[in-house]
């Protein structure tokens, strides 16, 4: 769910990668763009190689959350390598957020924080396309960086709520949100080549 206004954002198509949201106008560092919002599901009941598999979003160890994917919304954001925005923890929920000014045109992309790869993921489906400067070439995190990501939301959980859910039901969407996330060195660390 976006959580920016309709004539800030775009989706359309990209060449390589799909659809892919775009900025319609500049959007500012720290300001929260959506909230992944969707069904809460066991991670056994879709196949993370698939085309289906590559929307879900890690909510606890227990659950997922799978987007509506006939709808528009943030889970249309692609993977980059560099990417512009962030995930934050917020009562549970997985806030996108500008990491840095994005200016009018240009792509909101995200990191997908894939946990390295291993033997389960074969053939490895995860390619990454965003030819920035500093692409890996795979969506996978390096197992230094991964382990530095899991620390870290381990440690952003403690400070917030979780919410309460039902596995196969959609996730409710909070009664408020913040319009700006705080800046955190962390977002420096996991971004850096």
């Amino acid at each position: 769910m976006f959580l920016i206004s309709n004539d800030s954002w775009n989706v359309k198509r990209t060449k390589e990668k799909g659809c892919g949201v775009f900025a319609k106008k500049g959007i500012l560092a720290g300001t929260v763009i959506g909230d992944y919002l969707g069904k809460v599901v066991h991670l056994a009941d879709y196949d993370p190689n698939n085309e289906k598999g590559m929307y879900l979003m890690y909510f606890t160890d227990q659950a997922f959350i799978y987007p509506d994917i006939t709808k528009p919304g943030i889970h249309l954001l692609n993977h980059s390598c560099r990417p512009n925005c962030w995930i934050y923890v917020y009562h549970g929920h997985m806030l996108f957020f500008a990491l840095r000014n994005i200016d009018a045109g240009e792509e909101l992309t995200i990191s997908y924080l894939l946990s390295p790869k291993d033997d389960t993921c074969n053939p490895c489906t995860h390619i990454c396309k965003c030819k920035s400067a500093h692409c890996t070439g795979t969506m996978h995190l390096p197992q230094k960086k991964y382990t530095m990501w899991q620390q870290f939301k381990n440690e952003e959980r403690k400070k917030t709520k979780t919410v309460k859910f039902v596995i196969g039901k959609n996730l409710c969407k909070l009664t408020g949100y913040p319009k700006r996330i705080p800046y955190s060195p962390m977002y420096d660390v996991m971004c850096r080549a």
